[in-house]
């Protein structure tokens, strides 16, 4: 067993707990909720005389075979392969549950499934009650009349979603592209992607529970902040009551830090469904901001409705006061698009976001805690959430709102058309209503896009022509394109959401089309799939980027933990198992051999892979933010992983940090002091999104790599608010002065009026054209709390020296930096490793 897999039983939280209560009381509760987790066990339906096994609910079939030892781990070696036919099969779960007189006597009894995956048919007491066929919907059904005083039984049978499709698709009549995933409403990325494994899982993936009432049903609340100023923010809360008698109710809403009363009156509730809007405010508002512009303050607003016979319902719902609106206007350049957040132009600065494991129930809260955390100490403001993957559980939204990291959500649609008939649109339309509901309340959504890249693909992947799809079905195929992201998606957003921006899709246009560079988000991939050179990205810059990336190795601890000793090695067989695009590893090796680098060693090899994708990674982030405000955007392709493998995330699934991770919490930070050499000039930008101008000292320098400097620039500068500044423009040859190239850095210092320090560097040549000499490195360790405290010293220059752990994961609170001979660095490990583990792991690599 391997670290990438966890062992532990995961109980998802109540998605109605998830809120903490607003204050605790006795009051007797009219609608109630009984867990239905315990007892539950599979086996597989469609093998005769199969044994029944334990299950963990919510859970997935995969997981409950490897808990059961039945499988191996199916993220070691190439396990994935050997495992396809637990996707082909059929499963059944099963458990059995009590019933009382008190239960029984109840005037509703729902048996609520808040996600099954996927086509699923559901049995009460060998009745049929329910059939489902949609992940991302919650089911319910009245089932008190299915229910006995005693023992009750419950059995879902699963069927293959993978059988489901073939069926499916051969009863479709025509091609759809780009098949797999897109007949059913499941996780895409379950079909496997260019970066994750086919893992086809069936399961009761969320919880299961027993929802009941006597007078009153489940309410929903919706707020929007309608006007915002220094001393007041009005906000109006749309409650929807669901009632069986006519009462009189008190609607109360406080804020619990505060135990402010916001309102306090009656309501009359009446034997129907009612929406009732009521106003209040909040005195001299804290405004919510994202990640490095201010403090994400959250209020912790608490909904009550009460009668006489006590609370009918209570909810706390965190709450930031600000305004957003997203900016898709006509311009003299195109159409721009960006995020304007109370009132200010905010540049957007973050990365897209995957499901953090295959398997959806294994992630638990603390892993949600620490990728979010991930994000904010690379100085991100947004995370977008793919639409090949989940939406996302509700802890992950609450915590990007407490953070002041904005959320850009895709609907589940991802690189591929979909049905647009009358069956499968219901289905979708039912499945967005829930979801726009479930999250609208959250600060943290800044928009709602309809997919990703379908559109990009009909129109640019010549899938017409790969499918034989003749000009009738293409028509056909179209209309239900337009029918799902034109039609269906934005009217539900615009019902259940309104004010909230809707796209249909991103990108607008492809890569290879002019539009790209001018109207909307952008996704860029000349580089890496057009093999273009790095040095593309200064002149290929959208108006927004909300994909581009490189691939890169995942740490040594990582793969080390996933095959034997002796697989070690690049290009082994189980290497190539976790390098899921053909002409990966051809394609990192072709930008590795353009920085002239080699390495003789598998971990140089990871090395020389993760600073090649900082490298050309960085350069597109700075040349997208000197742009501002034509380009306000920066989402690159990827945050995180879902199993272990070579892709284009910052971060591997251990959280290990790749070069990039470091090098774009560098370029994120509040103030950017930007390098560009080109065309024979050295260009010198200050960019900064602070909100108020700033006065500094910047400094230049062409500095050898002894460390002797050449000041070519000191100067006292204000940089304008929310800006990006050419400060300066020098030809090469005028500041290198016959100096070798191959032996110098220019270095570039800005340190603001309060001495916070900003830096930046470029090398003249190509990053293994470099004349570096082998160093001498002094570490000194000391234990200390959280981890350890290194210290570095060097005899010589040493480039992009890297920290890491042969076989544990941890972080480093820097790495990939320089050091200079003769200057101490130190550095903090947060490694749980006792301190001789941790001195024989501590390796370093670098250019040198």
């Amino acid at each position: 067993m391997v670290p990438t897999l966890k062992q532990i039983f995961i109980f998802f939280i109540f998605s109605s707990f998830l809120f903490t209560a607003c204050k605790k009381e006795d009051d007797k509760k009219l609608v109630e909720k009984f867990s239905l987790h315990d007892n539950w066990q599979f086996r597989q339906a469609d093998e005769e005389n199969s044994t029944w096994h334990p299950a963990v609910v919510p859970g997935t079939v995969h997981t409950d075979l490897f808990k059961n030892n039945l499988i191996p781990d199916p993220f070691y070696g190439c396990n994935e392969r050997d495992l396809q036919w637990i996707g082909r099969s059929n499963w059944v779960y099963r458990t059995t549950f009590k019933a009382d007189h008190k239960l029984l006597n109840k005037s509703h009894i729902n048996l609520v499934f808040e996600g099954l995956d996927t086509y699923a048919r559901i049995f009460l007491n060998d009745e049929k009650i329910l059939e489902t066929n949609n992940m991302f919907r919650k089911w319910q059904v009245d089932c008190k009349e299915y229910l006995k005083k005693g023992e009750n039984r419950i059995e879902i049978v699963f069927e293959s979603a993978e059988n489901r499709y073939l069926q499916d698709s051969a009863a479709l009549g025509y091609p759809l592209p780009d098949g797999r995933w897109n007949l059913s409403r499941k996780a895409a990325y379950h079909f496997g992607w260019d970066w994750g494994p086919k893992f086809i899982t069936a399961g009761i993936w969320k919880p299961v529970y027993l929802e009941t009432w006597d007078k009153h049903h489940p309410f929903d609340i919706q707020l929007f902040t309608t006007q915002v100023n220094e001393k007041q923010a009005a906000i109006s809360a749309e409650l929807m009551v669901n009632s069986e008698i006519n009462e009189q109710a008190r609607f109360i809403i406080t804020e619990r830090n505060s135990g402010k009363v916001l309102f306090n009156e009656k309501l009359q509730l009446s034997p129907e469904k009612q929406k009732y809007e009521v106003g209040f405010s909040i005195n001299d508002p804290v405004l919510w901001w994202t990640n490095g512009l201010g403090n994400p303050h959250m209020y912790e607003l608490c909904f009550e409705l009460k009668t006489n016979s006590g609370n009918i319902w209570k909810k706390h719902i965190p709450y930031g006061v600000r305004t957003i609106e997203v900016v898709n206007e006509n311009d003299e350049y195109g159409k721009s698009l960006y995020v304007r957040l109370n009132g200010v132009p905010l540049y957007i600065k973050g990365a897209d976001y995957i499901p953090q494991h295959s398997f959806v129930t294994e992630p638990n809260e603390d892993d949600y805690k620490e990728i979010v955390e991930r994000a904010v100490k690379t100085n991100m403001n947004m995370l977008r959430v793919w639409g090949g993957g989940i939406y996302e559980r509700d802890i992950f939204y609450e915590l990007c709102s407490r953070n002041g990291i904005l959320v850009w959500q895709d609907f589940m649609f991802a690189c591929s058309m979909y049905p647009g008939d009358d069956n499968f649109v219901e289905n979708v339309r039912q499945e967005a209503i829930e979801q726009i509901n479930r999250l609208r309340n959250n600060t943290c959504l800044a928009l709602w896009c309809g997919n990703n890249e379908s559109d990009e693909g009909w129109h640019n992947w010549q899938w017409q022509k790969t499918y034989k799809i003749n000009k009738e079905d293409s028509a056909k195929i179209w209309e239900g394109y337009k029918r799902v992201f034109r039609d269906l998606l934005p009217q539900t957003v615009a019902d259940y959401d309104p004010g909230r921006f809707y796209q249909s899709t991103s990108p607008m246009y492809g890569w290879g089309r002019k539009q790209s560079m001018t109207h909307g988000s952008a996704h860029y991939w000349g580089v890496w799939w057009g093999q273009e050179p790095f040095e593309k990205y200064i002149e290929k810059v959208p108006r927004f980027m909300s994909e581009f990336g490189f691939q890169a190795m995942p740490s040594l601890a990582t793969l080390r933990g996933i095959q034997t000793q002796e697989d070690v090695f690049l290009f082994s067989e189980m290497l190539q198992c976790h390098q899921r695009n053909s002409a990966g590893y051809q394609t990192i090796d072709l930008y590795i051999n353009r920085e002239n680098l080699r390495s003789s060693s598998f971990s140089g090899y990871i090395y020389n892979s993760q600073l090649v994708q900082a490298h050309g990674v960085g350069m597109a982030i700075e040349a997208q933010r000197r742009a501002k405000p034509y380009c306000m955007g920066t989402l690159y392709w990827q945050l995180n992983d879902c199993w272990p493998v070579v892709s284009w995330s910052g971060t591997d699934v251990n959280g290990d940090w790749k070069a990039l991770q470091y090098r774009a919490r560098q370029l994120y930070e509040d103030i950017l002091v930007s390098l560009i050499l080109n065309e024979g000039n050295c260009e010198i930008y200050v960019v900064s999104d602070r909100l108020q101008e700033t006065g500094g000292k910047l400094s230049a320098a062409v500095v050898n790599f002894n460390g002797e400097h050449n000041v070519f620039f000191d100067k006292e500068i204000n940089v304008q608010a929310n800006s990006s500044q050419k400060v300066l423009i020098k030809p090469l040859n005028e500041i290198l002065s016959g100096k070798d190239a191959a032996s110098h850095i220019i270095e570039v210092v800005f340190t603001d009026h309060d001495g916070k320090v900003y830096t930046n560097s470029k090398f003249f040549e190509k990053l293994g054209s470099l004349k570096l000499e082998k160093p001498k490195i002094t570490k000194e360790i000391h234990k200390t709390e959280g981890g350890y405290n290194i210290s570095l010293t060097s005899d010589v220059f040493v480039a992009h020296l890297q920290l890491y752990l042969t076989d544990s994961h941890t972080w480093f609170d820097d790495n990939f930096f320089h050091l200079w001979p003769g200057v101490q660095k130190n550095v903090f490990c947060n490694s749980t490793l006792d301190k001789n583990d941790f001195e024989e792991q501590l390796k370093t690599h670098s250019l040198n």
